[in-house]
């Protein structure tokens, strides 16, 4: 987690920092940045550099990448879509590693192929990556790891069979392919990189070769464009005595060498616009690419922090204008930053007068600079604001990313506190003509190519050429006006006293406690009072010295009639909107925001709640502050919809209307009983629930003892207890007559196909949907996750690499213990219409093989594996987040404490007969129902 730096240090700490400072000159401004402690970096004598850090987090994990600074750039015009189709390629057979043994060997250690083994092609690199546990057979798992990087750099085997195998593959990839940029054509700029995406054309992918793949392989994957980077439970010296042996060998071969390419724009203005027809106003980003600075010396550190403070600075001045545009100053792609002003407008007179007036305001600030007293205080935000991460905690896939870009562009973030405080010194230094030169520099880079992206609607009409030039040359032919500075009123804090309804202590009762529970392998404690109301508490000695809270009971919006829905489905906003009764609400909020106290309230369709935290030492307090919540709300003024929340909504329908995605995912969830069969429903014209109906429902909810609250945090469980029995032991049960009774629900019954349009003449992309009921607990659940995980398997080996028919096969499981007992496999994936009927025989076959066929212990085995893996890593001290999540999800469907206590020796008794017998039960192949995305129709299977 990241914090603000600690600014306070001892005295004589302080000294030696200041007399550092008097004594900086500029060849110590040229000083590297240094490298994370116990950092070992190196390079053998064929040019292969390593990176290797030991971290602990997650634990019994180490982290691999082979960086390969070799992309699309370095094809030549007949190379097209090399880079990343060898990419594939490499995955497959290679020297020490026959047919799919290598991802099948990191599989039986537990990892999943696409989520802990993967690969990415960009325009300048190529990166292969995954992780090992290694809290088992450690020695061996470092051999084959760096054997694997090994045979990835040179020994992949290219044959035609494999090639022509994987053209099907990455064409589906290249027809699902989304830039996710509406403006990416205009940002991309003129040069090689529009030449060169890194998927290549569908006429590239066809036409390629094995002789054209080992061509490329051969001349660019050589040690001098690799590194290794391993980031884990490694021990370094080991580790990289290791690589030496392993790659020492490896020689360079005598041809081209690699070429860096800037991304190139034309001088003037170049603009594109994205038509919308829901949109009410036109909204511009003037863009002014100009050089980033490389953060790998003290300069360029502060250079960086110097550009962001001038975004900083000419933010503020903009707000005391009044001014709305948005400025930020971002890397984009390759040499180029993107200095960005961003405006809105409903019409040309508008958005013409805050082109001039930001014109106006930019050329004052060149001229004139920053006031003395503005800037200091600009500078002081800036430099609170400013932060070493936290390295503790740090996840070694962070460390792996960080390692990659000084690999790739130079860039080492800062991580020594000593450096940092002589940076934020010098940022603190920096003067008003230094960020006039900058902001000129910006200007002046202007005025070589500027990029403008319209985000416009019919009404507003065609945007003219000259519109921006026109207004931006107005605005600097305008003189400058004086600015005179205001400074903020200062605010004095008055701490909040806490409200007396808060303070109120219940002397704790032991016998509100009914029952007391310790689950030891979780180390958790549960307690049931005599009212019904359960607690359960689950240390994380995090050393935060705060807790996170859920609480839940069954009964919800679901009992809601088809006439009530539409009146108090906004139950939670109203009630969200007030406090408690018997504080004011502005003393309240500022109570809680002095203290970090929050509290929030969770609705769904089936269940309703708590969520909040609090420091421990305010427990008492927080406690009240709930019970409060609960017996005396707030009843805040509820007034009507304004034309402003008619409009959103409207437009939200609209977007509903249009979106296709939107569209299935909206059948999908009311299929499936993720929402309510009346959750659109409106209420009759000019209807309003009052707000003590509002309120009558809230409380018909919230004061019956059904609750179970969940308590994570850095506590001491006893003490805890106490404090919550004492507020809570004595509630009354409810003696309300409302039932809660859920919304009747039933899944489909036939096998139906429906598709949704979305433009796409060439692709479906579909989502295969096999449903059924189960009964609530953890083996059953279990079962389903191991079900899921063996299809998953299948749709790679069978669907993907054996016939070629998909892309990225996905599959997803949701089940819901309460109140349905219901669960759903979503196979996802894109095609071509005319596979369709293939694939669908192909998931049939698959489905009736794992019906009658036994799955091998061997693979049952790894599957296991990979969920104690991620059990383990998931739930730590240092997640109480995590354990909170976990925990509410698991109670809430159904499964019990004891059982998750006991969760190895529940995994462990699941065999493949049982699982086979569990395919037979739960995949149901009749009845099941296709969704797709697609202008073309497909028939029912």
């Amino acid at each position: 987690m990241n914090h603000p730096f600690v600014y306070r240090v001892s005295n004589i700490i302080a000294a030696m920092l200041m007399a550092a400072i008097c004594c900086f000159d500029a060849s110590a401004q040229t000083e590297k940045i240094k490298l994370p402690p116990r950092t070992v970096e190196g390079k053998l004598s064929n040019g292969l550099r390593y990176l290797i850090l030991p971290n602990g987090q997650p634990q019994s994990r180490a982290e691999f990448r082979l960086v390969m600074q070799v992309g699309s750039l370095q094809q030549t015009a007949e190379e097209g879509g090399c880079a990343h189709f060898l990419e594939h390629v490499a995955f497959g057979p290679s020297t020490h590693f026959p047919g799919r043994s290598k991802v099948e060997y990191l599989e039986s250690l537990g990892m999943k192929y696409g989520q802990d083994i993967n690969a990415f092609t960009g325009f300048d690199r190529t990166i292969y990556l995954f992780a090992v546990p290694t809290d088992r057979g450690k020695e061996a798992a470092m051999d084959q790891s760096l054997l694997i990087l090994r045979d990835w750099l040179a020994g992949a085997i290219i044959d035609s069979a494999k090639v022509e195998n994987e053209k099907g593959i990455i064409l589906e990839e290249l027809r699902g392919y989304d830039l996710g940029d509406d403006f990416y054509d205009l940002k991309i700029g003129n040069g090689i990189y529009r030449q060169r995406l890194p998927l290549g054309t569908a006429d590239e992918i066809k036409a390629m070769t094995a002789r054209t793949l080992k061509n490329f392989y051969h001349r660019w994957y050589r040690p001098e464009h690799a590194a290794i980077i391993v980031v884990g439970d490694i021990h370094p010296q080991t580790l990289e005595q290791k690589i030496i042996q392993t790659f020492s060998s490896l020689q360079n071969a005598d041809t081209s060498s690699r070429q860096d390419y800037p991304l190139v724009y034309e001088k003037g203005i170049h603009s594109f616009t994205v038509m919308d027809s829901l949109q009410k106003r036109t909204r511009l980003e003037i863009i002014i690419p100009h050089p980033c600075t490389v953060e790998s010396t003290f300069t360029g550190a502060l250079q960086n922090q110097q550009e962001q403070l001038l975004v900083s600075a000419i933010s503020a001045r903009f707000r005391a204008l009044k001014l709305d545009p948005q400025v930020s100053d971002d890397w984009y792609l390759s040499d180029k930053n993107h200095f960005v002003l961003a405006m809105e407008g409903k019409d040309r007179q508008e958005l013409a007068d805050k082109i001039t007036a930001t014109a106006n305001a930019c050329k004052s600030l060149q001229e004139q600079g920053w006031d003395p007293a503005e800037l200091e205080a600009i500078k002081e935000r800036f430099c609170q604001r400013m932060h070493l991460p936290e390295t503790s905690g740090k996840l070694s896939s962070a460390w792996c990313d960080d390692f990659t870009d000084y690999v790739l562009s130079g860039d080492c973030y800062m991580t020594d506190s000593l450096q940092f405080i002589r940076l934020r010194q010098a940022v603190a230094a920096t003067t008003s003509q230094e960020l006039q030169e900058l902001l000129a520099r910006r200007m002046e880079a202007g005025k070589n190519a500027l990029l403008a992206a319209w985000q416009t609607y019919p009404q507003f009409g065609e945007i003219p050429d000259n519109l921006l030039a026109d207004a931006w040359q107005k605005g600097e032919a305008m003189p400058c006006q004086p600015f005179t500075y205001q400074p903020p009123e200062e605010r004095q804090e008055i701490l909040v006293a806490t409200p007396p309804c808060l303070v109120v202590r219940t002397p704790y009762n032991p016998e509100h406690i009914k029952k007391q529970r310790v689950y030891k392998h979780l180390g958790i404690q549960e307690v049931e009072l005599t009212n019904g109301i359960r607690l359960i508490l689950k240390p994380t000695p995090d050393q935060s010295g705060e807790l996170l809270m859920t609480s839940f009971a069954p009964g919800s919006l679901s009992a809601l009639s088809k006439e009530e829905y539409p009146l108090l489905a906004d139950l939670a906003g109203y009630m969200e909107m007030g406090g408690i009764a018997k504080v004011n609400h502005d003393t309240l909020s500022e109570y809680l925001y002095q203290n970090n106290i929050a509290l929030s309230m969770a609705i769904e369709n089936h269940w309703h709640g708590f969520m909040g935290a609090s420091p421990v030492s305010h427990a008492p307090e927080f406690f009240r502050l709930v019970y409060e919540k609960i017996f005396h709300p707030e009843i805040p003024a509820l007034y009507p919809e304004n034309e402003e929340e008619e409009e959103s909504k409207s437009m939200l329908s609209q977007m509903l209307k249009r979106d296709a995605s939107r569209q299935l995912a909206a059948y999908l969830d009311e299929i499936m009983g993720n929402a309510l069969p009346y959750a659109n429903e409106k209420p009759p014209k000019g209807k309003q629930a009052t707000a003590q109906e509002l309120v009558r429902f809230y409380q018909e909810l919230y004061t019956r003892t059904t609750s179970t609250y969940l308590i994570c945090g850095d506590f001491q469980p006893d003490s805890l207890c106490r404090q919550f029995v004492s507020v809570f032991g004595d509630i009354p049960p409810y003696k309300g007559k409302r039932q809660l009774v859920p919304a009747d629900f039933q899944l489909p019954d036939t096998t139906f196909v429906k598709g949704f349009p979305n433009g796409n003449d060439s692709q479906i992309v579909f989502d295969y949907l096999l449903y059924g009921h189960y009964p609530p607990g953890l083996q059953q659940t279990l079962l389903l996750k191991l079900m899921r995980d063996i299809i998953r398997n299948r749709l790679i080996s069978v669907l993907r690499e054996g016939y070629s028919l998909v892309y990225s096969p996905y599959i997803g499981l949701t089940y819901e213990g309460y109140p349905y007992a219901t669960y759903y496999f979503d196979i996802n994936a894109s095609a071509r219409k005319e596979n369709m009927e293939k694939i669908n025989d192909v998931l049939q076959q698959i489905f009736s093989t794992l019906q009658q066929e036994k799955v091998t212990r061997e693979e049952l085995r790894d599957i296991k594996r990979s969920f104690l893996i991620a059990k383990r890593e998931t739930l730590t001290d240092q997640s109480p987040g995590n354990w909170r999540n976990t925990l509410t999800n698991l109670l809430k469907n159904g499964e019990t404490l004891q059982e998750f206590d006991r969760y190895e020796q529940v995994l462990e008794r699941i065999t493949p007969a049982r699982l086979r017998k569990a395919f037979r039960q739960y995949l149901h192949l009749e009845p099941h129902a296709l969704l797709y995305l697609s202008n073309q129709h497909i028939e029912k299977p």
